[in-house]
């Protein structure tokens, strides 16, 4: 067992390829740091991956779904309908904009939403969960894609319907220092998320004050990090089938041994970000103490669903039961770390990755 020890090494984000040395340095000196010639880029990979007519690059993934909040119209006490079980990130634009927040509980089998019960016309924020797409219908909802990039149903990427929000984060299968995007169908919302990320300004060749025709950000992306993005858009199809690859292996073991398991829908192959587990009933916290005796490397996030999160708590009265999604946060894990995620994992210990799993639930 003590070969897994080698899962607990920092592999990721990737060395730096020859390929985005060079990037980098060309943009480095170009002198243009700041949305220009590698943010066009990055904006163009995205599109043509996705299908979606309309990419607009940011400084975050954070600020992306920031800026399409406000955007849609949001603003303080706007109702914002959203799982309760996820990752604080996909929130905090909401929680900056003082919005309503009204949780609704997920599906267990694949912890992504199910029918948040909203008004038309309320807004809906939802995330693929870990890669696996959510089942609502794109053109309503605002996507927190963060976690699927890489993700394929019927063979085609996402994102080519309705609003989507993309991470380039450092734990993310294409890895910068950070940044995001945003990809949409819609023009008249590009156009009002470019002028959003740039100070609320106009586009011009230069930027002044005249121009500045509503509240913005300086949610700009760095060149040196779209840098990075560009050269790794172009390999991220080698990236995901890693993904997809040791994914399915650890997920059919999964099944195997009886542990809980992210369901997909048929046609829908995730390129895992995260590949989560647990054992059922009163006997989870067994589970997670024997697989880290035996060396595995585990992590948490999300204790506890986010209405119970002081900084996301639900309007005063509107907290309902959220069931699933309790259940969820106290019994469930995702195998490997940030550092070593299983798309980095090589075949030999992906099969040790499973032996162990067998071994260790032959015991429970």
């Amino acid at each position: 067992m003590s070969d897994l020890l080698a899962l607990h090494d920092v592999r990721w984000p990737p060395a730096p390829t020859a390929a985005a040395r060079h990037a980098v340095s060309s943009a480095l000196d170009s002198r243009s740091w700041t949305a220009r010639r590698y943010t066009r880029l990055a904006e163009q990979a995205m599109s043509d991956l996705t299908g979606a007519p309309h990419a607009v690059a940011f400084q975050s993934c954070t600020a992306a779904i920031h800026a399409t909040l406000l955007a849609h119209g949001a603003q303080r006490g706007t109702p914002v309908h959203t799982p309760a079980f996820g990752f604080a990130g996909t929130l905090t634009g909401a929680a900056h904009i003082g919005a309503t927040l009204l949780y609704h509980d997920v599906d267990l089998g694949t912890g992504n939403s199910v029918e948040p019960g909203h008004t038309p016309g309320q807004l809906v924020l939802t995330p693929d969960l870990h890669g696996v797409p959510h089942n609502l219908p794109r053109a309503e909802v605002i996507t927190d894609a963060c976690q699927s990039l890489g993700t394929l149903t019927d063979g085609r990427h996402g994102g080519a319907t309705g609003t989507h929000c993309w991470s380039f984060s450092s734990t993310k299968l294409v890895a910068a220092p950070d940044g995001g995007a945003v990809t949409t169908d819609d023009e008249a919302l590009a156009a009002e998320l470019r002028q959003l990320r740039d100070y609320g300004a106009e586009p011009w060749e230069s930027r002044a004050n005249a121009l500045i025709t509503r509240p913005g950000h300086n949610w700009r992306p760095s060149e040196l990090s779209m840098a990075l993005v560009v050269e790794q858009l172009y390999t991220l199809t080698e990236t995901a089938a890693r993904a997809r690859e040791v994914g399915a292996r650890v997920q059919q073991t999964l099944v195997d041994c009886g542990l809980w398991h992210q369901r997909t829908r048929p046609m829908v192959e995730p390129a895992w970000h995260k590949l989560r587990t647990g054992l059922p009933g009163s006997g989870h916290r067994r589970l997670p103490a024997a697989l880290t005796e035996a060396g595995m490397p585990l992590h948490r996030w999300g204790h506890h669903p986010l209405p119970d999160h002081p900084f996301f708590a639900p309007a005063e009265g509107r907290r309902h039961a959220t069931p699933h999604a309790e259940r969820l946060a106290a019994q469930t894990f995702c195998l490997g770390t940030e550092a070593c995620p299983p798309w980095t994992w090589s075949p030999g210990e992906t099969e040790l990755v499973c032996t162990t799993l067998e071994m260790i639930t032959e015991d429970l």
